[in-house]
C-alpha cells in the first residue's frame, strides 16, 4: 500500500511525504479496509486538497492529520445539510486589508511578497512600484494568450503577434509595432503611452479600429501602429485580452491570490453543499436606513423570505445614509440608531436572523475613511447593537471578497461608470451598451478602479486588494447606474442598482445555476 501512496502523492502531485505522514496514511487505509480503487480515490482527494491549501511540497503528519479528519475515508463523500451552516468554513468574508500582498516577479515568473507587512502610510517605493506591478501582471497574462505564444512546428500555419517595448522604436520609423503600456497625460493636452522602458506620444486621431471598452488615463492598452516624426500613430487600440479563471489557476496552481483560508472540504463536498442549500444570495445597494420608506420595504423583504427557506446571505452594500456622514455632529447618534433599528427589524424574523449571513459593505457616505480605497469597515461603535441581535454578521471593507463553497465573489461599491465616462480619453462607439463596456474594462484591466490616483486614490501598499485576478465567479459592481447583469469570460457581473432611490430593486444570485434574478418590492 505504501507504493500506492507514493504513486499518488509523489509521482502525480509532486509531494514529498515524511515518514510519520506515510505511516499515518497506511494506518488509516488499513483500519478502514479500503480496496485499491477506494484508497486511490481517497488519496487523490487528500493530495488535491493539500495542494489547494498551499501547505507546500513537504507533507507533514500534523497538518495531514487535520486534513484526514476533514476528508471522508471512503468512497461516499456525501455531506448532510447540517454541514451547510453559512457560519461555517463554507461562507467566509475576506477584508481587503487581509488579502496577502502577492506581487508578480517577471524574473522568477512567480508571485512574491514585496514587503513583510502592508501599511496605510507606506513608503514612496510602494507608489513607484504600483503601476509597474500592474504592468508586469498584465504582460505575463498577455504573453500567455494564444495570439502571442510562439508557433510550434505542428502548428506552423498559425500566426502570432510580438510585443515590442518603447525603447526598441528608436531609429525604426515607418515600421509597424504592437505595444503594451499605460495611457498617461505627461504634457497638457497630449496623450502618451508608458511602459517600463520609457514613454512616447500617441496620435489617436486616425484610429480605425477600436475594441470594446472604456479608455481612461492609467488604463493599460495594446496599440498597433508606427512611428512618424517621433510620434506613435495609432491605427488600432484595445484592452489586453482577458484570461479565464481556469487558465490562471493552471498557470499558478498553488497560489491563493483570492485570500482567506481555504476550506478543508473537497470540491465534491462543497458542490453537494451548494446543491443542498441553493436558497440564493440577496444583494442590495444604497440601503438608506434614515428613510422610513426603506425600513418599510425591508420589512416586506424579510417577511417574504420568512415564509420559505431563508437565503444563504443578505449582502447589504452602502450607502446606508441618504446624505454624507459628518463627524462630530448629530449624525453620529442618528447613524448608530439607524443600525440598531435595522438589527431590531432583522431580529423580528428569528429564522432569518439565526441562519442567514449578513454582510455590510460601506459606501462613500458611511463612516469612516480618508477617501482612499480600500475603505475600512463601519466602526464597531455603530454596529455593536446590530451584531448582538444577528447570529452571523460581518461588517466588511470596500471592496471585500466572499468565498461561498467553491464560489469566489468580489463586492465593490463605487459610482464607477460616471467616474470612468467623465475621464475617458476615447469615447466609446455610439449605440453600444455602456454597462458591457464597463464590465469588459474592469475584467480586462484586472483591476476594480483603473483610474489615475488624483481621480480615485488607492492606498499604495493595498493596490493588490483592488485586483480582479483571477477572474471571480461573481463580481458585484454596486453603482447608482441602472441595474444590470452581464456575463463575461466566466464571470457573472451584477449591479443591483439603487434600492432606496429607485424602485426598491435587488438581485438574487443562485450559486448552483450561476444565474441571477432581478426583483423589486412593489411600492405600497
Amino acid at each position: 500500500m505504501q507504493s500506492l501512496i507514493y504513486k499518488v502523492f509523489t509521482r502525480k502531485y509532486s509531494l514529498s511525504l515524511q515518514a510519520d505522514a506515510l505511516v499515518l496514511l497506511s494506518t488509516v487505509i488499513a483500519q478502514n479496509e479500503l480496496s485499491t480503487v477506494e484508497a486511490t480515490k481517497w488519496l487523490e482527494l487528500l493530495a488535491d486538497t493539500w495542494t489547494k491549501r498551499e501547505e507546500g511540497p513537504l507533507v507533514e503528519a500534523g497538518p495531514l492529520e487535520e486534513l484526514v479528519a476533514a476528508v471522508s475515508a471512503g468512497t461516499n463523500t456525501s455531506v448532510s445539510t447540517q454541514d451547510a451552516d453559512p457560519a461555517s468554513d463554507v461562507f467566509t468574508v475576506i477584508s481587503a486589508f487581509d488579502i496577502p500582498p502577492l506581487w508578480y516577479d517577471p524574473s522568477s515568473k512567480t508571485f512574491t511578497h514585496p514587503f513583510s507587512e502592508a501599511e496605510i502610510l507606506s513608503s514612496a517605493e510602494a507608489k513607484a512600484s504600483l503601476f509597474r506591478q500592474r504592468y508586469d501582471l498584465l504582460k505575463q497574462r498577455v504573453l500567455r494568450n494564444e495570439n502571442f505564444t510562439p508557433v510550434l512546428f505542428s502548428d506552423h500555419d498559425r500566426r502570432f503577434r510580438t510585443l515590442s517595448t518603447i525603447d526598441s522604436l528608436q531609429g525604426r520609423e515607418g515600421e509597424r509595432f504592437l505595444l503594451l503600456g499605460m495611457l498617461a497625460q505627461l504634457e497638457e493636452g497630449k496623450l502618451f503611452l508608458e511602459d517600463r522602458a520609457g514613454s512616447i506620444e500617441l496620435d489617436v486621431t486616425s484610429v480605425g479600429k477600436r475594441a470594446h471598452g472604456l479608455f481612461t488615463e492609467s488604463c493599460f492598452v495594446l496599440v498597433d501602429g508606427c512611428v512618424e516624426d517621433g510620434v506613435f500613430r495609432v491605427d488600432e487600440i484595445g484592452l489586453p485580452p482577458p484570461e479565464t479563471r481556469d487558465v490562471t489557476r493552471n498557470a499558478f496552481p498553488n497560489v491563493n491570490l483570492f485570500g482567506g483560508a481555504l476550506s478543508l472540504r473537497t470540491n465534491a463536498q462543497l458542490r453537494e453543499i451548494e446543491l443542498a442549500t441553493d436558497n440564493g444570495l440577496v444583494i442590495l445597494s444604497d440601503v438608506w436606513l434614515d428613510q422610513p420608506s426603506t425600513m418599510r420595504a425591508l420589512r416586506v423583504l424579510f417577511d417574504g423570505f420568512s415564509h420559505s427557506e431563508p437565503p444563504i446571505a443578505f449582502i447589504f452594500v452602502g450607502d446606508f445614509s441618504s446624505r454624507p456622514f459628518v463627524a462630530g455632529s448629530g449624525d453620529t447618534t442618528q447613524y448608530r440608531d439607524n443600525m440598531t433599528a435595522l438589527g431590531q427589524l432583522i431580529a423580528g424574523f428569528p429564522e432569518i436572523a439565526r441562519t442567514s449571513h449578513f454582510v455590510f459593505v460601506p459606501g462613500a457616505n458611511d463612516p469612516w475613511g480618508s477617501g482612499a480605497l480600500p475603505k475600512p469597515r463601519i466602526a464597531e461603535y455603530f454596529s455593536s447593537k446590530l451584531e448582538s441581535r444577528v447570529s452571523h454578521v460581518t461588517f466588511a471593507t470596500n471592496p471585500c471578497r466572499i468565498r461561498y463553497c467553491a464560489h469566489e465573489i468580489v463586492v465593490f461599491r463605487e459610482d464607477l461608470l460616471k467616474r470612468i465616462r467623465r475621464n475617458c480619453v476615447l469615447e466609446p462607439e455610439e449605440g453600444t451598451d455602456v454597462a458591457k463596456h464597463l464590465v469588459r474594462t474592469i475584467i480586462d484591466q484586472g483591476h476594480l478602479c483603473p483610474l489615475p490616483q488624483r481621480i480615485r486614490p488607492v492606498y499604495w501598499a493595498y493596490d493588490h486588494a483592488m485586483r480582479v485576478y483571477p477572474v471571480p465567479d461573481v463580481l458585484v459592481l454596486a453603482d447608482r447606474f441602472d441595474a444590470y447583469s452581464v456575463n463575461y469570460e466566466g464571470c457573472h457581473c451584477i449591479n443591483p442598482g439603487s434600492f432606496s432611490s429607485g424602485d426598491f430593486s435587488f438581485f438574487m444570485y443562485y450559486p448552483v445555476s450561476r444565474t441571477s434574478q432581478y426583483s423589486k418590492i412593489p411600492k405600497s
